[in-house]
């Protein structure tokens, strides 16, 4: 049975589960309700740039965005955020230059976030916390980007935006020819919850309650990542989540969830 609807998002009264491997752990949401049910769709507009700033280039040197929402030929942008829309109800989001951010005070909301860019050519990748390189590959070794020959997505990102948390979202374009952008969200605003019952997040974690699961990119577990875990949430050091276990390790997992439970803030 799938916990998603036609949008890929998640159905009232199902699961969320986010894994972080930096702590080989996961987060378990009950999706409440969906606060935005009915206007998923989000067509924002073109990129956050503007026209004269500098971008750059792969190969080294920078280039100067020709007009805005313009991503140059080989160009590579910073770490974005997407601020509020000048002269809409937007701009009384908690922060206008960021309309996914949620502050420690909101731990009963999450942003599930896919965003669609367009030409679907553009790399992109999110950076959590902004400004920190956390895509890795083969144990760690190598450190990727938008610039790598791996480590990306090309037109379509997924995440889900964790309160206290900045993150940065990265675009490269790879052509020779300048790019006119535009991106679209589809989103959720869940109210969601910690279930209470160790069994029933033993039972989501060992896949035995369907739940829609999602890998965070975060390789280093960065004191940003913690602070946001721990001032939301109430999770604590060596416990940033919940830990997965065998199947056959149920009670070992119980006598644990129960401990981190008692932490957790209500």
């Amino acid at each position: 049975m799938s916990v998603v609807d036609k949008f890929g998002l998640v159905a009232e009264n199902n699961y969320l589960t986010i894994y972080i491997p930096a702590t080989q752990s996961a987060l378990v949401f009950r999706v409440v309700a969906r606060a935005n049910r009915g206007f998923e769709v989000f067509d924002y507009g073109p990129l956050p740039i503007r026209s004269g700033e500098s971008v750059a280039l792969f190969g080294g040197g920078t280039a100067s965005v020709p007009a805005d929402g313009v991503l140059p030929a080989m160009g590579i942008t910073g770490d974005l955020r997407f601020p509020a829309i000048p002269g809409t109800p937007l701009e009384n989001v908690r922060d206008r230059s960021d309309i996914w951010y949620l502050d420690k005070d909101d731990r009963d909301r999450l942003f599930h976030v896919k965003v669609h860019i367009y030409p679907p050519v553009i790399r992109a990748l999110v950076r959590i916390p902004t400004n920190v390189t956390q895509h890795r590959f083969q144990r760690d070794r190598v450190p990727l980007g938008v610039e790598s020959p791996l480590g990306f997505s090309r037109g379509l990102l997924e995440t889900v935006h964790i309160p206290y948390l900045i993150y940065g979202y990265r675009f490269a374009n790879d052509t020779n020819l300048d790019l006119r952008t535009f991106v679209k969200f589809v989103f959720a605003e869940y109210v969601v919850e910690i279930p209470r019952k160790p069994e029933l997040i033993f039972d989501v974690l060992t896949r035995r309650v369907p739940s829609h699961w999602l890998t965070m990119p975060i390789a280093s577990l960065e004191p940003a990542i913690q602070s946001a875990l721990r001032d939301v949430y109430g999770f604590r050091e060596h416990r940033w989540g919940f830990r997965l276990y065998r199947a056959d390790e149920r009670d070992r997992a119980i006598r644990e969830y129960e401990e981190v439970l008692k932490a957790l803030k209500a």
